[in-house]
């Protein structure tokens, strides 16, 4: 996980942070925003998401809302997916671009109407995306910076859909998968949204910040008998690493294009022109200098972030992320290789305190739910 903050810095705190603490949790510094990283253990929150549920406080990301008569526009200038696909109701995964191919962040974007979009942004990124965004912004479009009027909930599991439905006005069951709308969750009035960033599905329900300790309460009382506990940041970056997604200031960051982070899935180069468009149009045709790619560890130690990628006992690469993941039972982890040492299958190495630790190449994403 990222840890950043700028020195001296008042940290800034979600309404949540006195049920945070009351609670237990153990706080940290993330990106200047004081974060519960675990309550009752980060294997325990991650086994509870992978079984039952989990509720995570997300209240730190970032909305940004883009309006008017040329928000499409502007959106279809800056990101990498074709948000003219979207219909009323519906999100999308994308990127904000960079000119290189790289991305300032990744976001999802919100189609509430035509002429209305809602980002939802990482919150280390949130005050240099939309400085970004408006900069990008000759077509005349409002961007709303909006984060402060929205605190943000993720209610993840197994077990999500029928806790919810004991506090949702309407069954959440209706809402396909990356697909959002008004709704009433324990009595407050939001955005519910089935999206997520665990591997397993799942809701995030955005609404006011004055409500969060109700929403947060009426859930977990909602949830108890079906194993539902509060998780911190620490499971949540477990959990996102077994499903494979990737991290802004990990896999992805201002030298790193999406053709090299396996994301050219959200890279639509038949929308037209945008930012970025030329660098990720030459690499899906001639290709990349790094690559990517997932591993297991067959030695018993495991890898940590920053750790050397070694091939032959050279180091050829770096692990971006790496931890034990704890419903596979292994230690895994991600890196950036060249192309050619990275095909699935292959034998590697991953400096561990000066020692060479062996590991192999699989393919991601590490898990995958059953349907």
């Amino acid at each position: 996980m990222n840890l950043i903050a700028v020195a001296g810095a008042p940290l800034k705190q979600t309404a949540l942070n006195a049920i945070h603490r009351a609670s237990g949790a153990k706080m940290v510094d993330y990106c200047g925003w004081d974060m519960p990283v675990e309550y009752s253990g980060i294997t325990r929150e991650h086994l509870a998401v992978r079984t039952a549920a989990g509720i995570f406080d997300v209240s730190h990301m970032g909305e940004i809302e883009v309006r008017g008569p040329q928000a499409l526009a502007l959106l279809q200038h800056v990101t990498s997916n074709d948000v003219s696909h979207l219909q009323d109701g519906q999100a999308q995964y994308s990127a904000l671009m960079l000119p290189n191919g790289s991305c300032i962040d990744d976001c999802v974007v919100h189609r509430f109407a035509p002429e209305h979009y809602m980002l939802c942004v990482n919150a280390a990124n949130t005050d240099r995306d939309y400085a970004w965004m408006v900069q990008c912004n000759s077509f005349g479009a409002d961007v709303l910076n909006v984060s402060s009027q929205y605190a943000q909930i993720a209610l993840q599991g197994p077990r999500a859909l029928e806790i919810l439905a004991k506090v949702a006005d309407t069954h959440p069951a209706d809402l396909k998968y990356y697909w959002f709308r008004q709704a009433r969750c324990a009595g407050v009035e939001g955005i519910l949204a089935r999206t997520g960033y665990t591997g397993e599905d799942g809701f995030e329900f955005y609404f006011p910040p004055t409500s969060s300790e109700q929403v947060w309460n009426t859930l977990l009382d909602a949830g108890k008998a079906e194993g539902l506990i509060p998780a911190g940041l620490g499971a949540r970056n477990t959990l996102r690493l077994e499903a494979g997604y990737a991290l802004y200031g990990h896999e992805l960051d201002g030298d790193t294009t999406l053709i090299e982070a396996n994301l050219g899935w959200i890279v639509k180069l038949d929308k037209g022109d945008f930012t970025g468009r030329d660098v990720l149009l030459r690499q899906r045709t001639e290709g990349t200098l790094k690559k990517l790619i997932g591993f297991e560890m067959t030695d018993r130690a495991p890898a940590r972030d920053g750790y050397p990628a070694c091939v032959g006992g050279k180091a050829v690469g770096k692990v971006t992320s790496g931890s034990p993941a704890p419903y596979l039972k292994k230690n895994i982890g991600m890196a950036y290789v060249p192309p050619e040492f990275a095909e699935v299958g292959r034998e590697i190495q991953i400096e561990v305190r000066g020692r060479q630790a062996n590991a192999q190449i699989v393919s991601l994403p590490f898990y995958k739910r059953s349907k």
